[in-house]
């Protein structure tokens, strides 16, 4: 049984320039009293495609904790848009997560995807070959969470057996799959019009 459960989360400016500070609202229940402290962690994903440019946001812990109902705020910096790789990651479909441990063992992740554009028609239509970043607007999706519990052992006694999911994993797995799947037919089909192409040279061959 978890000895603590989040209960909601709020943001408190889903839309918003990408350069604004990102803050939310946890609030949870600590159903036993915690002789040590929860650590949380706020992480953007600067790409669906590899952990390395994942940007942790915020990071600090909280306890020892009393048996009840707590409630507080996160306020951090935005990613640094210069960390992420390309242009298209800024501009496809991210990812904030956030993460809560118990002696170093994750026992929760909620992640949020975060669409990030112009709003101007004129720089939509005509979009400027060097990023103005700070005419970018970021969306969070706070109404569409993905959330993953993990059972651990509250008393520290066992280590966490199970591998847990990447970010990129948890948020992005079937979109990753669709892309591996795309290249993989589009590498068969370049190999059929190889082998397509090497008939008809045999076949002309023959001919003479």
């Amino acid at each position: 049984m978890a000895l603590v459960e989040v209960t909601n989360i709020i943001f408190e400016n889903e839309l918003a320039l990408f350069q604004t500070p990102i803050s939310l609202q946890i609030t949870f229940e600590v159903l036993n009293d915690l002789s040590d402290e929860i650590e949380w962690n706020l992480i953007y994903i600067g790409s669906p495609l590899s952990e390395k440019f994942d940007q942790v946001l915020d990071n600090f812990s909280m306890g020892p904790l009393q048996r009840g109902v707590m409630q507080f705020t996160i306020t951090s910096q935005p990613p640094n848009y210069q960390l992420i790789p390309t242009k298209e990651d800024l501009f496809s479909v991210s990812a904030l997560i956030l993460t809560a441990k118990y002696r170093q063992k994750e026992f929760f992740r909620v992640g949020y995807y975060v669409y990030n554009n112009y709003t101007e028609a004129e720089l939509i239509e005509n979009e400027p070959q060097v990023v103005l970043i700070d005419r970018v607007y970021r969306q969070i999706m706070g109404s569409n969470p993905r959330i993953t519990k993990f059972p651990i052992d509250w008393e520290g006694q066992l280590t966490q057996l199970y591998v847990l999911p990447t970010n990129q994993q948890f948020m992005f797995e079937s979109m990753i799959q669709q892309q591996q799947n795309n290249i993989g037919m589009q590498t068969e089909q370049n190999e059929q019009v190889q082998q397509g192409q090497q008939s008809n040279s045999t076949f002309t061959q023959n001919l003479f």
